[in-house]
């Protein structure tokens, strides 16, 4: 009898385990999914100064801001040519002008409405 009774609580930790595993597998997927569409929109105008350092800061060691696009206001100082090297050097951004990102920012608009 004590012996059934002890399979019985086995099997019983063994059906919670294995859906226990289930429920992390799709909530890993779900995680997944919405960290491709989330994005990170900045928009820099004479930041020449501090650019460099807050972008290194905002991506050093996360893949959450995998998708980070920077848009220049028209920058007089070296801001673009700051984030064009920081680009060469495979940190995942898109760099945008200012006309280029207010057509990307209606776009992103209207995919999410």
């Amino acid at each position: 009898m004590f012996d059934y009774i002890l399979r019985a609580v086995i099997w019983c930790f063994f059906a919670y385990g294995l859906i226990s595993v289930i429920q992390d597998i799709f909530r890993f997927n779900t995680y997944k999914r919405i960290e491709e569409n989330i994005k990170l929109i900045m928009t820099v105008k004479n930041v020449e100064n501090g650019i460099e350092n807050y972008i290194r800061e905002i991506s050093f060691g996360r893949n959450f801001f995998n998708n980070l696009v920077v848009i220049d206001m028209d920058s007089k100082d070296e801001t673009m040519d700051i984030l064009k090297e920081l680009e060469k050097e495979n940190i995942n951004m898109k760099i945008l002008n200012k006309n280029d990102g207010k057509n990307y920012l209606e776009k992103t608009i209207q995919s999410i409405s």
